[in-house]
């Protein structure tokens, strides 16, 4: 090969690179706001985001704290007893 082909090849190489770096710094990396730190008080448990009630639980026998549930009916925190309410027509 010749010296002009050497140079030619060392300058696609030295290109390629380049472009590729000045692409990673450039792209986009799916992180579009800046984290927020969070404090004590701002954080949720899971058990803390449902919505909840105080209820009377039939199988205590008192008042619970109880959790709404999506397909209508009622869950006591304690005994895991599950209270459904029909729709009435």
């Amino acid at each position: 090969m010749s010296d002009f082909a050497f140079a030619m090849t060392g300058a696609a190489c030295t290109a390629g690179a380049g472009a590729a770096l000045v692409y990673r710094a450039l792209a986009p990396t799916g992180r579009h706001r800046a984290a927020r730190p969070a404090t004590d008080g701002q954080l949720l448990r899971p058990v803390e985001a449902l919505d909840q009630l105080e209820a009377h639980c039939p199988v205590q026998d008192r008042p619970t704290l109880q959790l709404r549930l999506t397909t209508g009916g009622q869950c006591c925190t304690e005994c895991r007893h599950t209270t459904t309410t029909e729709a009435t027509p």
